[in-house]
């Protein structure tokens, strides 16, 4: 029987060839890079599927809450304090991203930054620093939101009773 067969996805972090994609399943690793690589659908018409790293997903993800919150606080009428939250959350999902790639980094010893690929030493040295720099990311919204869990509204003081009036 003559199949067409599809031709092998390409990794679009390092360009390397990856396994055929199983049916069904959303995200593959690279075998190169080892980072998760998400399959979607662009055109459902032409069944057209496009493939991204999940980090860039996240990010993208990110900052789409982190506008949104932003603009909620500002036309919304909300608090001053509530911007804590619509910065502290994107914060820490860019940190939990930063954290992984820059382990994946340093472990693989492939990097991409800047539409550079880089390999080897180089790409270590920027995996160690992009994690700490995430770890660093993560500790600072950690901090925001536990200081978003501090600030409170102020409490009025009760109006005294009606039997604590009559006992003055």
């Amino acid at each position: 029987m003559n199949m067409m067969s599809l031709p092998r996805p390409v990794c679009p972090y390092c360009q390397a060839q990856m396994r055929r994609w199983p049916l069904g399943q959303p995200v593959l690793a690279c075998d190169t890079c080892r980072r998760p690589i998400l399959r979607y659908l662009a055109r459902p018409r032409a069944r057209i599927f496009r493939l991204r790293p999940v980090y860039t997903v996240i990010h993208a993800v990110a900052l789409v809450i982190l506008f949104a919150a932003v603009a909620t606080v500002a036309f919304g009428g909300l608090e001053t304090r509530h911007v804590i939250l619509a910065i502290g959350i994107p914060i820490a999902m860019f940190g939990a991203s930063d954290i992984a790639d820059g382990w994946l980094s340093w472990r693989t010893g492939v990097d991409r930054g800047w539409r550079k690929l880089r390999t080897g030493r180089v790409a270590r040295a920027i995996g160690v620093a992009r994690t700490a720099f995430g770890v660093a990311g993560v500790a600072v919204a950690v901090i925001g939101l536990l200081a978003y869990g501090e600030l409170r509204q102020p409490t009025r003081p009760a109006a005294p009773s009606l039997a604590q009036q009559s006992t003055r």
